[in-house]
């Protein structure tokens, strides 16, 4: 009797065991993506300025996507020429700039904030003033923020 209950004992032990290792041996489900980091959206923000002020359209414009849209209607082409203009006839520009809010998502922010731009123009001097809320949507591309639209509300004062 004793004879037949251990190979009992061993066959029972088999039937617990060996399930709870192939549970363990089930894959983890992918991890999700992490939403794009505030410090990452504000270091992005610091450059924008910093390249507008350097007046250099280039590296400025390498912020924006290809599809990028300003106002809702300028495509990058339009984009690019408006910025060129405005780079040649000046002589400085100041950028100052308040964020309200950044909503960041997996694969894009909203950024909400206001802007005065201050112009010195090469031509006489003569100073003028741009301010208004503004908006940015950004998206990573390529592992880079860069902007997909953004939205200017301009009030002229000088």
């Amino acid at each position: 009797m004793r004879f037949h209950a251990i190979p009992f004992v061993f066959f029972l032990s088999l039937i617990f065991i060996v399930p709870f290792y192939t549970i363990a041996q089930v894959p983890l489900p992918p991890e999700s993506p992490k939403v794009i980091p505030v410090e990452e959206v504000q270091k992005f923000i610091v450059e924008y300025k910093v390249r507008f002020m350097k007046m250099d359209l280039d590296a400025f414009m390498d912020l924006f996507s290809k599809e990028a849209v300003e106002n809702r209607m300028l495509p990058y082409a339009n984009i690019r020429e408006a910025y060129r203009r405005t780079i040649a006839h000046s002589k400085s520009i100041v950028y100052n700039l308040k964020i309200y809010s950044i909503q960041t998502y997996t694969r894009s922010v909203f950024v909400r904030g206001h802007y005065e731009i201050i112009q010195t123009l090469k031509a006489g001097g003569k100073e003028r003033a741009f301010r208004g809320d503004i908006q940015w949507d950004l998206v990573r591309e390529n592992g880079s923020l860069k902007v997909r639209e953004v939205n200017y509300g301009r009030e002229r004062l000088r």
